[in-house]
């Protein structure tokens, strides 16, 4: 999929609900619609308007930014922007501006139209209404699109799930790796900051989040943030992490023993293992988010375990924590293209937890899983 087809694919959301404009202010969105890697940090600090071709007949990308991207940008703008502005103003000036150069009477005898989403700032917010009140612009409507891109980026054309396993690759080898380095005696952290520097060594550009390592009774707690607690025989390790490259993201867990398992460790084990791969095969376009949630916590009520306390899979892209979402109450279905976690775990307060994680693309045929690293259980 082109840049421009990512245009087009927005404006066709634009004008099935009639919007003149759309205000980007989110910076994995306009990642996604400027397709400008290594460009963008974790900073809001951008506004891009998006015409409609309601208003403009071509849609048209019309950045706000500062000097701090700006050279990098410009140097990745083979056309794909058609306004890019770096003087240090507001970006509600920005934004009344570009729709004055733009007059036409297309909406000189109309409501202007223009799409927000519902993340937008409040100071933001503000700013644009008052921007708007006081411009010569006439009437005008912010319309609240909840997650309009973000279902757009749903999607994953090949250039995305090529990075997206790039990502993973590296990933793998930082799990291999941690089987050699694991050791008693070792803390969470020690344990967080070696597998960070690893994939980091090996070529990942950043961490796809902060590792999440949690020993003994901490692998219960699922996003567990490393601490000082040190690696005991006998424990559950978790470990949850993914490497990063041309801002995609990877994401994978897998949970060791350190010394030999208890039959109930082996038991809580093999649990989960085994929902996995039954909501696995399951993972189909057509499929509804929901089903393999259920089939998971019917494996786990099999065996006497509790229902899933998170769901069980989201999708990665830009960030971390994208659409779609497997869970409780989820809605719609898979399709070819999204690229989702199937990630079930099973947590006992005071004693330790499982979680088991893979991700992959929806297929024609089924589900392309990235993750290649070994799932049976590791004794170390």
């Amino acid at each position: 999929m082109s840049i421009n087809e990512r245009l087009h694919r927005l404006d066709n959301v634009m004008t099935d609900q009639n919007l003149d404009a759309y205000l980007a202010t989110n910076t994995s969105d306009i990642r996604w619609l400027t397709g400008f890697s290594h460009v963008f940090d974790s900073e809001q600090a951008h506004a891009m308007l998006v015409s409609s071709s309601l208003l403009t007949n071509d849609p048209l990308r019309l950045l706000h930014t500062d000097m701090r991207y700006s050279g990098a940008m410009r140097q990745q703008n083979d056309g794909t922007l058609d306004v890019l502005d770096d003087e240090r103003k507001p970006h509600s000036q920005f934004v009344i501006e570009q729709f004055t150069a733009l007059a036409t009477s297309k909406y000189r005898d109309k409501t202007l139209r223009i799409g927000i989403e519902t993340d937008l700032s409040l100071a933001v917010f503000r700013s644009l209404t008052k921007a708007l009140d006081e411009s010569e612009l006439g009437a005008y409507e912010l319309v609240e699109l909840p997650g309009y891109i973000q279902a757009l980026r749903a999607v994953k054309d090949l250039d995305e799930i090529q990075a997206l396993k790039n990502a993973q690759q590296i990933t793998d080898a930082g799990f291999i790796h941690m089987l050699e380095f694991l050791k008693p005696g070792q803390s969470e952290a020690e344990v967080a900051v070696e597998l960070e520097f690893f994939i980091r060594r090996i070529g990942s550009e950043d961490v796809s989040f902060s590792a999440i390592i949690g020993s003994g009774p901490n692998s219960a707690i699922p996003h567990a943030i490393p601490g000082k607690r040190q690696l005991e025989r006998g424990d559950f390790v978790v470990m949850d992490f993914g490497a990063k490259l041309d801002d995609y993201r990877s994401d994978m867990t897998r949970t060791v023993v350190i010394g030999s398992a208890s039959e109930y460790q082996r038991e809580i084990y093999a649990t989960v293992l085994t929902a996995q791969l039954a909501a696995l095969v399951m993972i189909s376009p057509g499929v509804k988010m929901v089903v393999p949630y259920d089939k998971v916590n019917a494996i786990f009520a099999e065996h006497g375990f509790e229902p899933l306390t998170h769901g069980l899979g989201h999708g990665v892209g830009i960030d971390i924590h994208e659409a779609p979402t497997m869970a409780l109450k989820s809605e719609g279905e898979l399709v070819v293209g999204h690229v989702v976690t199937v990630e079930p775990g099973i947590y006992i307060e005071g004693f330790g937890g499982v979680r088991i994680e893979d991700y992959g693309a929806v297929t024609e045929s089924g589900f392309d899983n990235f993750t290649t690293s070994a799932k049976e259980l590791v004794e170390l």
